[in-house]
């Protein structure tokens, strides 16, 4: 039966591929494609829009060197005749020296296996980044 369906199909294709001509585009087919592809805009969604723009960069430069200029005129006219110390001397960065860390983890003991386990999986874990990456890379490359 499938046999005889079959063939009965393949006659009636080969029928309607016969009886059908050959068709060809136009001779400036590919032109006029063309030319409407570039006539699309661009959706909104994929254009490239940058979080903060140049203009607000700009200002936030003139900011902080308009902030540093005065800031620097500022304590060279506070200090007298006598007094000759910069404004590093100033911010009191000694007393920072001075201070004592206290290590939260002083009292913290591993045993031999968790710290194994420790060593071998920042061990994977910076090989594996790099197989990753270069997975992706290959993945989205065009």
């Amino acid at each position: 039966m499938n046999e005889n369906a079959d063939k009965h199909l393949d006659h009636l294709s080969r029928k309607v591929m016969g009886k059908s001509a050959v068709e060809s585009p136009s001779f400036d087919f590919t032109n006029r494609v063309m030319s409407q592809i570039t006539s699309l805009s661009t959706s909104s969604a994929t254009t490239y829009v940058p979080l903060i723009s140049k203009t607000v960069w700009g200002l936030i430069i003139v900011l902080f060197v308009a902030l540093t200029v005065f800031l620097g005129f500022v304590t060279s006219h506070r200090q007298t005749t006598h007094e000759k110390s910069s404004w590093l001397d100033r911010l009191a960065l000694e007393s920072i020296s001075n201070y004592e860390f206290i290590n939260p983890l002083a009292h913290l003991h591993l045993s031999q296996t968790t710290l194994y386990g420790i060593v071998l999986f920042a061990f994977m874990f910076s090989i594996q980044i790099p197989v990753l990456k270069h997975y992706f890379n290959k993945r989205f490359e065009v």
